[in-house]
């Protein structure tokens, strides 16, 4: 081949190196669902993974490391094709249904997401990395609704209430986690539309009683 950066069966030499993390990360993930981070050894990792200790320091400088990008793997940004334009309680309910979706295809991997979540409790140094990355997502998001909406459609601060936004993803994950058949697609879609303010008149659904202390 003429050209060196194309390995002999058509693929990017970056790849080997892409799938080796992507095996390292895979095995980790597991291990942690099973026993926690501090208590998966970097041998046992390898081993699942089928690589060395070579293979590990070759694409990861600490267990750190190893970790940061277990957190970015399990799943990433919940993808929710907004309308420009809508109102936002229509926003909100897109909002809501694309959680909805993204807590069940995570579902197979709950264990590890709470396992994820209460090593990082007991770093404070990575929660503060983290932190600062989940803050820069925040100021991403506050632009995005503030170019979505129309100007006045937020009933608070563009960043307030990204945060708020963010933490009602978390808390309905980890809730549909913990008991996924008490949850359904509406009850996520309806906690979002909350957020819009009261629902227009009539657009309760058919047999909620409107009734004090009748719900």
């Amino acid at each position: 081949m003429t050209d060196d950066s194309v390995a002999a069966k058509g693929r990017p030499k970056g790849d080997k190196r892409e799938r080796t993390r992507r095996a390292l990360v895979a095995a980790a993930a597991e291990l942690i669902a099973e026993k926690g981070f501090d208590r998966a050894s970097l041998d046992e990792i390898c081993k699942r993974a089928g690589m060395t200790r070579g293979a590990f320091h070759g694409n990861f400088k600490s267990r750190d490391e190893l970790f940061l990008a277990i957190m970015e793997s399990q799943g990433g940004a919940v993808e929710a094709d907004f309308r420009p334009g809508a109102p936002l309680r229509a926003q909100m309910r897109i909002l809501g249904l694309a959680v909805a979706a993204s807590a069940r295809a995570r579902l197979p991997r709950a264990a590890e997401a709470a396992a994820v979540q209460l090593h990082l409790l007991t770093r404070p140094d990575l929660r503060r990395q983290v932190a600062a990355d989940t803050e820069a997502n925040w100021a991403r998001m506050a632009e995005g609704f503030l170019r979505l909406l129309p100007p006045g459609s937020l009933p608070m601060p563009a960043d307030r209430f990204v945060k708020l936004i963010d933490a009602l993803v978390t808390g309905l994950t980890y809730s549909f986690f913990q008991n996924p058949e008490a949850f359904t697609d509406e009850d996520f879609a309806a906690a979002f539309e909350a957020l819009a303010g009261p629902p227009p008149a009539g657009a309760w659904p058919r047999g909620v009683s409107m009734t004090p202390g009748r719900w």
